[in-house]
């Protein structure tokens, strides 16, 4: 467990097989995937070209894996497919699986078109990544933040307090459970979303009022009250060194 918030991070076994970029790549690949699908889902079975369309976006998903040598391509379709597969279980805990057809559509047309070799090497790199912390942290970073912001925004945008109650539980936990996935890394995926969260509202007066405000609030006392120390405070200062180097950065484009 990290002592402090400039702990040596493990080198990434993976990143000669994906680059940063490509992990960043991935995570947007994943996010857009999963709102292209989730679209789909709401328009209902009846839809004639609904389908078509998801075929099209699996191959499209599939076209981009396969832009690198036999390994990386791998190594990406893991990528998407347990990035798709966290967005999926956390969406399903809002809004119920009966919600996120054309998501497991997709999934399951991604895995179907793997050969059993594929399917294999594929699953190894899944393993890897749930076994190694460090294995493309990158990747596991830029995804559940874009996650955690997806359902921030959903809660920003509940309706009723019962309703922002439960997406808050859901976020919180989310959130707390990193630290048990990842006991050595996880905080650092907790701080990222905590300042990302800070940032937009910073950045466009998001949460300043109302039920909003207030269930941001009780996220950010639930995280810090469900983290044992070092943890809380680690995460506290990481989040706070992060929006104080945005807003420094602000200034300086300003000025």
């Amino acid at each position: 467990m990290p002592t402090d918030t400039h702990s040596v991070v493990p080198a990434d076994p993976f990143e000669e097989l994906a680059s940063r970029d490509v992990q960043l790549q991935a995570a947007r690949i994943v996010q857009e995937g999963f709102a292209a699908a989730l679209r789909l889902s709401a328009e209902g079975d009846e839809s004639k070209q609904r389908d078509e369309v998801l075929g099209r976006l699996a191959d499209h998903l599939r076209e981009w894996s396969r832009m690198t040598t036999l390994e990386a391509a791998h190594l990406r379709m893991a990528l998407l497919l347990g990035g798709l597969d966290q967005w999926g279980l956390a969406y399903a805990k809002a809004f119920g699986a009966g919600a996120l057809g054309g998501v497991s559509a997709l999934i399951a047309d991604l895995r179907d078109g793997l050969g059993v070799e594929e399917e294999a090497a594929c699953q190894r790199f899944l393993d890897a990544l749930h076994d190694n912390e460090a294995a493309a942290l990158d990747f596991k970073i830029a995804n559940r933040r874009e996650l955690h912001l997806s359902l921030w925004h959903t809660l920003l945008a509940a309706e009723s307090r019962p309703q922002a109650e439960v997406l808050l539980q859901i976020l919180g936990g989310l959130l707390l459970a990193l630290v048990k996935v990842m006991p050595t890394l996880g905080w650092r995926l907790v701080a990222d979303t905590l300042a990302s969260i800070q940032i937009r509202c910073l950045q466009h007066g998001l949460a300043s009022e109302g039920l909003g405000q207030e269930m941001t609030q009780e996220l950010f006392a639930g995280v810090q009250a469900g983290l044992e120390e070092p943890l809380a405070t680690q995460v506290n200062q990481r989040s706070s060194e992060a929006v104080q180097a945005w807003q420094e950065a602000r200034r300086a484009v300003r000025h």
